[in-house]
């Protein structure tokens, strides 16, 4: 697996080459600035960018919508000390193909930019997000699900229980697709899950089945949920 790394902080760039390196992980570049990230990624074409989420003057995620338009074939994983599900969703939407924190253990980050490498969407472990709050704690029953996913976000949860992909998604509930995947990693950062799988699992020991394999999220409805 080849990186390239950007991050304004020359220090914590060494420190995580050398951390990657020891996991196996070929670090084909350091980039502190967004022109530096750029050109890196240009020159050597990785199978993963590691990106910050904000740069001096410059947002993570515009330097992130510029390289998927310039080289499609690789792939943008943020790296942020914010767990805030707002920009999680922006990056999905921007074209981000995981989202990790950045005081998880070096072999949680490696194990994510695997998944990444695999075609599947990563998530960092919200737990250990420092300010993730409630965003973070896992689902102990129905009503603290209920208190965290707003009414379209059940409707959401709903449909990736059944099985429907992000496109299916979408046309049942008659949304643009990005609206659909934003409301799909929303989702997974307020339960912290990882993946959808983790998130349905989650969902089934929380006890929010009814009878017959019916989902109830609609007899309990929040106070202040909110769709869309």
């Amino acid at each position: 697996m080849r990186v390239v790394l950007g991050n304004q902080h020359r220090l914590f760039l060494d420190a995580l080459t050398e951390a990657l390196s020891q996991e196996g992980v070929i670090v084909a570049a350091q980039a502190a600035s967004p022109r530096e990230v750029l050109a890196a990624v240009a020159r050597h074409e990785p199978d993963i960018c590691l990106l910050a989420t904000s740069f001096p003057g410059s947002s993570g995620l515009e330097i992130l919508r510029v390289i998927r338009r310039r080289h499609q074939a690789v792939k943008v994983v943020m790296l942020s000390d914010t767990s805030d599900p707002v920009i999680v969703a922006r990056a999905s939407d921007a074209g981000a193909a995981g989202f990790i924190w950045k005081d998880q253990r070096i072999t949680e980050i490696v194990r994510a930019l695997t998944r990444v490498l695999a075609g599947e969407w990563a998530l960092g472990t919200a737990l250990s997000a420092p300010g993730a709050g409630h965003f973070g704690s896992r689902v102990s029953g129905g009503d603290c699900l209920l208190r965290l996913l707003t009414m379209r976000e059940q409707e959401v949860l709903m449909l990736m229980m059944e099985g429907e992909s992000t496109k299916q998604i979408a046309r049942s509930l008659a949304i643009a697709l990005s609206t659909a995947r934003t409301h799909v990693q929303s989702v997974l950062v307020k339960l912290g899950a990882h993946s959808r799988l983790e998130a349905t699992s989650m969902v089934a020991r929380a006890g929010v089945l009814g009878t017959a394999g019916q989902y109830s999220f609609g007899s309990l409805a929040p106070a202040a949920a909110a769709s869309g």
